[in-house]
C-alpha cells in the first residue's frame, strides 16, 4: 500500500513538471505544421506567412482551440441571409455553431455564431488566404503584402475581427516570435537546369538555355520588368537582355532559350547571365561553358578545290582524246 501511495505521489509530482514541458512541445509542433502551410498559402494569394501564422496562433491559442472538430483555425464564419440559406466558401465542407466572444463597442459580449467547418488544417489555411486575397473587403491590405505590419492593421481596420486591438495583438506576436522569419521573398528562383557543356565550331549558330523556377511568392511579369541579362562579354551576338514572354506564377518554371554565333578565335568561354527585376538582381548568376573549336571549312575548301582540279583534269583529257580522235578520222576522210 505504501508502495503504491508513493508511486502516485511520485506522478503526480512529475507530471506537475512534465505538462508545462508537453505543452510547449505541442505549441511548437503546431507551429512547425503551420509553417509550410502559411508559406504556401503566400504562394498561392501573397497573404503574408507571419500574418498567417499569427492569426492561427492568436485565434486558438496556439493551436489549442481550432473550434471543436471544425479545424478552423481562423475563426472564420460561415455567412447566412434572412433565408437562412449558409454559405461557406468553395473549400469548407459545412459550419457548425460555436460560441464567441465579440466587442460590442464596450465590452465583450457572448453570441452564438456559425464557423466554417474543413476536412483538414491545410484546407482551413488555403481558405484564410483565399478570403484575404478575393474578397472586396480586404483589397486595401492586398495592396500591403509586402510590410505584414501594415498589413495587419488593414486587416483589422476592414473587420476582420471585432476587438479594437486585433492590430496590436497580431504585430506584437509577430515581433514577439520574429514570425517574419518565415515570410517568403517577393522575388527568389531556383535554377531547375541548363544546357551541358557545349562543343561548337567557329562561326556556328547554337543556343544555350537555362531554366528557372519561380520560388518567391509574386508572378513574374513581361509588364513588371522581368528579364534575363548578359553578364559578361561572352553573350556572342544575342541581345544583352533577353525579354520575358509569359507569366510565371509561383511553383511554376520558365526555360530561356538564348541564340548565339560561335566567335572565330577557339578556345573555352563562360557565358554568364543574371535574372533581373528592374535593376534589382534575382539569384545568383548563371553560367554556361562554350567550347569553340576551328571551323572545317578550310579543310573543305581544299577537298573540294581537289575534286574540281580533278573533274576539270579528267574533263580536258577527255576533250584532248576527242580532239584527237577527230584529226585522225578527220585526216582519213581527206586520202
Amino acid at each position: 500500500m505504501f508502495i503504491r501511495f508513493f508511486s502516485i505521489c511520485a506522478l503526480l509530482f512529475l507530471s506537475s513538471f512534465a505538462s508545462p514541458l508537453f505543452l510547449a512541445h505541442a505549441e511548437e509542433e503546431f507551429l512547425q505544421l503551420a509553417i509550410p502551410l502559411a508559406q504556401a498559402s503566400q504562394r498561392e494569394t501573397s497573404v503574408p506567412a507571419s500574418v498567417t501564422l499569427a492569426q492561427a496562433v492568436w485565434e486558438t491559442g496556439r493551436g489549442k482551440s481550432p473550434i471543436g472538430a471544425a479545424k478552423n483555425y481562423f475563426g472564420i464564419k460561415a455567412g447566412s441571409s434572412t433565408s437562412e440559406s449558409v454559405t461557406i466558401g468553395p473549400i469548407a465542407t459545412g459550419w457548425v455553431w460555436a460560441l464567441t466572444q465579440e466587442w460590442d463597442g464596450k465590452k465583450y459580449v457572448e453570441r452564438r455564431e456559425r464557423f466554417r467547418k474543413y476536412d483538414s488544417m491545410a484546407d482551413s489555411f488555403r481558405d484564410h488566404g483565399l478570403l484575404l486575397a478575393a474578397s472586396p473587403r480586404y483589397a486595401n491590405a492586398m495592396r500591403a503584402v509586402d510590410d505584414p505590419r501594415e498589413f495587419a492593421r488593414r486587416i483589422a481596420a476592414a473587420g476582420y475581427a471585432t476587438s479594437p486591438t486585433y492590430a496590436r495583438d497580431l504585430i506584437g506576436l509577430m515581433d514577439a516570435e520574429n514570425l517574419y522569419q518565415h515570410d517568403l521573398p517577393r522575388n527568389a528562383m531556383e535554377l531547375v537546369t541548363q544546357s551541358e557543356p557545349l562543343q561548337v565550331n567557329a562561326g556556328d549558330i547554337f543556343q544555350i538555355y537555362f531554366e528557372i523556377k519561380n520560388i518567391g511568392f509574386g508572378t513574374w511579369s513581361p509588364t513588371a520588368d522581368y528579364h534575363l541579362a548578359s553578364a559578361n562579354e561572352n553573350r556572342f551576338s544575342a541581345n544583352p537582355r533577353q525579354e520575358l514572354d509569359q507569366l510565371v506564377s509561383p511553383e511554376r518554371a520558365k526555360r530561356w532559350a538564348i541564340t548565339m554565333i560561335a566567335p572565330n578565335e577557339t578556345g573555352t568561354y563562360e557565358s554568364q547571365w543574371q535574372f533581373k527585376h528592374g535593376a534589382a538582381s534575382v539569384g545568383a548568376a548563371m553560367s554556361a561553358q562554350i567550347k569553340v573549336k576551328p571551323s572545317p571549312m578550310p579543310q573543305m575548301f581544299f577537298l573540294i578545290g581537289g575534286v574540281c582540279v580533278f573533274m576539270l583534269g579528267t574533263a580536258g583529257g577527255l576533250l584532248w582524246f576527242g580532239y584527237r580522235r577527230w584529226e585522225k578520222i578527220a585526216g582519213n576522210d581527206a586520202r
